[in-house]
C-alpha cells in the first residue's frame, strides 16, 4: 500500500518506517473501510475503523473494554453513491495525515521507539474536531480524557510486564485504578521521568534485597 508523504523524526526515518506491524494492518484496514463504504479518500473515521478492526493492537482492545466495536461503528458511517469501491491509491484527507504525523509525538512523549495503534488512537482523540473523534464521542460511555488515561495505564502496564519480565500474577499487581493512575502521572511529572520510566525505578526498588526494612 502507498503512503501519504509524511513528516520524517529526527533521525531522517519517515513517520510510517517506525509502524509496528499492527499500526501498519490499521492504515490497510482503514484504506479497506474507505473503499468499502465507497468513499474516495481516507479520512481519520476510516482510521478509527482500522484501529477497531486491528484486533491485536493496543487501541482496538481499550475500545473494546468500552464496548465500542466495528458493529457500533459501521451503522454511523455513510456510504458514498459510487458503484463500485475506487481501486488503487486513496489520499489521506488532511486531518487523517496530521493525526498520523501526530502518533509520532504521542510515541516520543511515552519514551517509545516505535508507533503502535495505541498513539494513534492517542493522536486521533486529540484532534477532536476531526471526524473520527466526533464519531468515537458518540459512541464512546466515558469521556476522551478517561479514554486517555486507560490507554496510558494499559501502555505502562505491558511495558512494565514486558521490560521486567513479570509473569501473571505480578501482571495483576501492577493494574491501578484511574485514582491511582493519576498520582503516579502527578509523580512522575515531578520526577522530570516518563511514566513507564519511573514505574520501573520504584518497582526495582521494592524487589532489592532488603527493600522495606529498618
Amino acid at each position: 500500500m502507498r503512503y501519504p508523504q509524511a513528516a520524517a523524526d529526527p533521525r531522517g526515518a519517515t513517520v510510517f518506517e517506525r509502524f509496528t506491524d499492527q499500526a501498519r494492518r490499521t492504515v490497510v484496514l482503514a484504506s479497506d473501510a474507505a473503499r468499502a463504504h465507497h468513499h474516495d479518500y481516507l479520512g481519520t473515521e476510516h482510521i478509527l475503523f482500522g484501529l477497531i478492526r486491528e484486533r491485536d493492537g493496543a487501541a482496538a482492545r481499550s475500545l473494546e473494554s468500552f464496548g465500542v466495536s466495528a458493529a457500533v461503528l459501521d451503522g454511523r458511517l455513510t456510504t458514498g453513491h459510487g458503484e463500485q469501491a475506487r481501486s488503487g491509491h486513496i489520499p489521506f484527507t488532511r486531518h487523517a495525515k496530521r493525526i498520523l504525523e501526530q502518533s509520532l509525538r504521542e510515541t516520543s512523549l511515552l519514551g517509545h521507539e516505535r508507533i503502535g495503534t495505541e498513539q494513534i488512537l492517542l493522536a486521533l482523540i486529540d484532534d477532536r474536531e476531526s471526524t473520527g473523534a466526533r464519531l468515537l464521542r458518540d459512541v464512546l460511555p466515558v469521556d476522551f480524557e478517561q479514554l486517555r488515561q486507560h490507554i496510558l495505564r494499559q501502555v505502562t502496564e505491558h511495558r512494565l510486564t514486558a521490560e521486567l519480565g513479570l509473569g501473571p500474577t505480578h501482571l495483576t499487581n501492577l493494574r491501578w485504578t484511574d485514582a491511582e493512575h493519576a498520582l503516579c502521572v502527578a509523580a512522575a511529572a515531578e520526577a522530570g521521568q516518563p511514566l513507564d520510566a519511573w514505574m520501573r525505578d520504584r518497582i526495582l526498588d521494592a524487589a532489592r534485597p532488603g527493600a522495606g526494612t529498618e
